[in-house]
């Protein structure tokens, strides 16, 4: 009898998600952590023409939803197939412990990839630390508004399973890393795309939250 079997493009989605939730190695500890909730729900300042205001650091809201459906999905899935119901459930585990202590910071001139210890991600007040190097290019975890060229939720805003965005801070030499190879592609860019260095991350933070944010600090968007 033969075995149902995923779409091939579900499949793809599955590979970015499960890669995407490495996006965070380990964390070492950073002076000077930002205090996170004392800002997190203050208004947005405006950009005024001339000399720019100062925006308060702000930290996008956990966002459950992502992990829930997978494990959700994942013991539904265990009988039919049994293989990737298990996958789905780990998947799961894995982007709920991100959810729990990955967290997403916009300052005044740049969005941060942050954490905390897993053993105060119930604790409001819990001290924020540098996410160390980024897994795939090296450097921060930090890239300047100024840089950004786009950003998009995938497959869609309604349905935000992974956050992508593009940018020009990472050297050159780097851009065609991972899909940054067809992202940066000939093709792509006589389409209108913009090169760049390209970020893909499971949404475990408000979607909405995230767009506003985009949006208020001037991140470019094609």
């Amino acid at each position: 009898k033969e075995s149902p079997m995923l779409p091939a493009k579900l499949l793809l989605l599955i590979g970015c998600v499960a890669t995407a939730s490495a996006f965070q190695p380990s964390f070492q500890p950073r002076v000077g952590a930002v205090a996170a909730r004392a800002t997190q729900h203050a208004p947005l300042g405006c950009r005024a023409a001339g000399s720019p205001a100062m925006m308060v650091p702000v930290v996008a809201e956990k966002d459950f939803k992502l992990a829930v459906s997978l494990l959700v999905l994942g013991p539904t899935m265990l009988f039919a197939p049994w293989l990737f119901g298990g996958f789905f459930t780990l998947l799961g585990l894995l982007i709920a412990v991100q959810t729990l202590r990955v967290r997403f910071v916009f300052d005044d001139e740049a969005f941060e990839v942050k954490a905390v210890e897993i053993s105060d991600a119930f604790d409001p007040d819990a001290g924020l630390k540098d996410s160390g190097e980024n897994f795939a290019v090296g450097g921060e975890n930090r890239w300047k508004y100024s840089s950004f060229v786009n950003w998009e939720f995938f497959p869609s805003e309604d349905l935000p399973v992974l956050v992508y965005f593009k940018e020009t801070e990472t050297a050159s030499d780097k851009w065609d890393v991972g899909p940054g190879k067809w992202a940066n592609g000939e093709e792509a860019i006589a389409k209108g795309a913009v090169p760049g260095q390209v970020h893909f991350f499971p949404c475990i933070a408000s979607a909405g939250f995230l767009k506003e944010q985009f949006v208020a600090r001037g991140c470019a968007k094609l």
